[in-house]
């Protein structure tokens, strides 16, 4: 009788743990997200949607997803940018959008040895709070009225369904 109790429990154990795998290979491939842009925004965004609370947002995103890249300090290093220009760039017409399209669609430039991977996965709100993040901190904040120079939820929502190539987006720039 013992080995009948031991044997159950140990295909029990066993078959939680290859049903736990398969649940956790599942989620990794699917991309699972624990978290949606309503959720998101309600945590981030005041009732007055011109407005919203970015600053512990948008550095935290760029630590996740940009610093790897381009560096603690957004000087970049080898084959990627630094991001002192990106105030320049927002002041330049057609700037606004470019440094939008560039996070949404990605960007592949001769300038560039590595490509810039599209982050359309990132939500509208993270997407214009570490926009905010780049120029403030890194970009020549200067040339631009700091209260302008904001970008908005909503504006990167505009941008998005365009379907740009990261070749189209490289054509698209305001200026070399």
């Amino acid at each position: 009788m013992r080995h009948l109790v031991a044997n159950v429990a140990l295909y029990a154990i066993a078959t939680f743990l290859v049903v736990g795998a398969g649940l956790f290979a599942w989620m990794r491939s699917s991309q699972l997200v624990v978290t949606d842009e309503r959720t998101m925004l309600a945590h981030h965004a005041p009732a007055d949607a011109r407005e919203f609370d970015w600053q512990e947002l948008g550095e935290r995103t760029y630590r996740s997803d940009c610093q790897a890249c381009h560096a603690a300090d957004g000087q970049g290093w080898d084959q990627y940018p630094s991001l002192a220009a990106a105030g320049a760039m927002l002041a330049a017409p057609g700037g606004r959008e470019f440094l939008v399209e560039l996070h949404l669609y990605g960007l592949a430039s001769p300038r560039w040895r590595a490509p810039m991977p599209a982050m359309g996965h990132v939500p509208d709100v993270a997407l214009a709070a570490v926009l905010n993040h780049v120029v403030t901190t890194f970009g020549d904040a200067a040339r631009v009225a700091p209260s302008a120079a904001l970008f908005l939820p909503d504006e990167i929502s505009a941008r998005r369904g365009l379907g740009l190539s990261p070749r189209e987006v490289d054509a698209r720039r305001p200026f070399p």
